[in-house]
Parts: structure tokens; C-alpha cells; sequence
């Protein structure tokens, strides 16, 4: 099996630094914001499962805790569909800090923290990783993916030097579109198969 190596740099570097500052002038560079405040990662060490996103809302942010907003009620639903507990697994973000209005990470913001996130993981040594959501997919599959065709898929994937099971899964702001909805509950049954069939 090829493994995805989610600490070797890409081979082809994107840097995406934003939208520029009212007033510049395109192509010149302007310098990056500073990170924004920091949710930690949540949930025992080590882990059978981590739970990977994208990044923390508002109300991650104010109770420190990742998946605990809408998003995250969501998945705790679909967890509970798969006889799974939520609480027992570690969740993290792709990007660890919080900004406003919760923007979609950049590349370059992914970039800055990837370290911190393949540390975490080899820490926590999980059988399976839950990558939610596009920004945690390519995170862990470290190339361009079809989402429609490889939700819910096994991918074997190798973070900094640990090897383990990632399983794709729609991210739960689908929610309220009905048949992306269900292929994420069947993509956290999937989740539940895999990790039982690791560790039984």
C-alpha cells in the first residue's frame, strides 16, 4: 500500500496569502496576520481515533473545546447513529487558531501549523484519523481528491512517522443538505467499522 506522507512538503508548493489590504497594489506582498487565539486540541492521549477539522468556531473558541458548535452537534449525532462516543476520541483542527467569522483556512495558515498537528497525532498513536471536510482530507491525503467518490473510502496514510487508517467524511455544515447529510452518516458508519475491526 502507498502511503500519504502528511509531513513531507508538497510537491508543489501554494502559497495563498489572502485577499490584499484596500490600497495595495496586486502582486506586491503584504505581511501575514498574526495567528489568531489558539483552540487546543481536545480529548485522552493517545487515542484510538482523531478527529481532524478544519477550524474552530466561535463557540470552539469560547469554550476551548474543537466540535462542540453547530457543526460539531451535528457530528456528535452521527457518532451516536454509529454507536460511537465523541468524547472519547481527540479532535483537532487543521488550523489551530481562531479567527472571526470562522474563514476558511489558507494554505499558507495549514502550512503554519501542520508541525503542531503531526505532533499531536504521533503523540496520540490513533488507529484511525477522521478527516472532516476538504481542508482535513487534502491535509491527510496530501494530494487533489474527489470527494463524491472517495467520502467514506480507507485510505492508509503515514503523519510524520506513524502509519494509519484515514477515512474521508463529509463535513457536518452539510447538514442542512439532506442526501450530503446522509452520506455523512454513512461515512462515520464506515468511521465505527474500521476502527472496530482495528482494534477488536
Amino acid at each position: 500500500m502507498r502511503y500519504a506522507n502528511a509531513s513531507a512538503p508538497p510537491t508543489e508548493a501554494k502559497v495563498n496569502d489572502g485577499p490584499a489590504p484596500a490600497g495595495s497594489i496586486s502582486g506586491i506582498k503584504v505581511p501575514r496576520p498574526s495567528p489568531g487565539p489558539i483552540v487546543p486540541a481536545f480529548g485522552p492521549v493517545p487515542s484510538h481515533l482523531y478527529v481532524l477539522g478544519e477550524r474552530a468556531g466561535k463557540k470552539e473558541h469560547d469554550q476551548g473545546i474543537p466540535f462542540v458548535g453547530r457543526a460539531g452537534q451535528t457530528l456528535r449525532e452521527w457518532f451516536d447513529g454509529a454507536k460511537l462516543d465523541l468524547d472519547n476520541f481527540r479532535r483537532w483542527n487543521v488550523c489551530i487558531d481562531y479567527k472571526p467569522r470562522n474563514p476558511k483556512p489558507l494554505d499558507w495558515e495549514i502550512d503554519r501549523d501542520r508541525p503542531a498537528v503531526v505532533a499531536d497525532i504521533v503523540r496520540c498513536q490513533p488507529n484511525v484519523i477522521v478527516a472532516v471536510g476538504i481542508h482535513a482530507i487534502k491535509w491527510c491525503l496530501r494530494r487533489e481528491f474527489d470527494l463524491g467518490t472517495e467520502h467514506g473510502r480507507e485510505v492508509e496514510v503515514q503523519i510524520g512517522d506513524h502509519k494509519a487508517v484515514c477515512v474521508p467524511v463529509y463535513h457536518p455544515s452539510t447538514y442542512g443538505r439532506i442526501e450530503r447529510a446522509e452520506r455523512g452518516k454513512a461515512d462515520v458508519l464506515t468511521v465505527a467499522r474500521v476502527l472496530r475491526g482495528l482494534i477488536a
